[in-house]
């Protein structure tokens, strides 16, 4: 092959490749995709923090999307583990009416990572009664990405 026909090939590779990326949709800003495919938007946020400016910061995070979008093209999902794990405890949260406010109106789902809840010997009595499960948070984690989910780290 000689260099000419090399660089040819690449080349027409590169805006054959270019055509196909230019004519997909791009998912940017104001874009109701998921909305348009019948899929709802599907989001997990993960917090680890103790600190309450960053628990208040994850709930708003929340409210904000909600009132971007309705609770039939979004679904929210709050995974606690660690410092952040006083937030969904009975005797620990300052945010139980926040918290029960979100799982009323939008059906947000809350997950305590078990691993954590062992570690600080909690039961499942311990936490609010809107936690809808307490597995391994970074099993969590990991399955819904794996599933599409987007991920946000407040």
């Amino acid at each position: 092959m000689t260099r000419h026909s090399w660089h040819l090939r690449w080349l027409l590779s590169f805006v054959c490749s270019l055509v196909v990326m230019l004519g997909q949709p791009t998912g940017g800003a104001g874009d109701a995709a998921g909305a348009e495919s019948g899929r709802p938007h599907r989001v997990v946020l993960h917090l680890n923090s103790g600190d309450e400016k960053v628990q208040r910061g994850a709930l708003n995070n929340i409210k904000n999307l909600y009132q971007e979008f309705s609770p039939q093209s979004l679904t929210v999902e709050l995974v606690v583990h660690g410092a952040g794990l006083p937030l969904l405890i009975k005797k620990g949260t300052m945010f139980a009416v926040e918290l029960t406010e979100l799982r009323q109106a939008y059906g947000v789902n809350y997950t305590a990572c078990s691993n954590t809840m062992k570690t600080m010997k909690l039961t499942r009595e311990d936490l609010i009664d809107e936690v809808s499960d307490t597995v391994p948070a970074i099993v969590r984690l990991m399955e819904r990405q794996e599933q599409g989910w987007v991920y946000i780290k407040p």
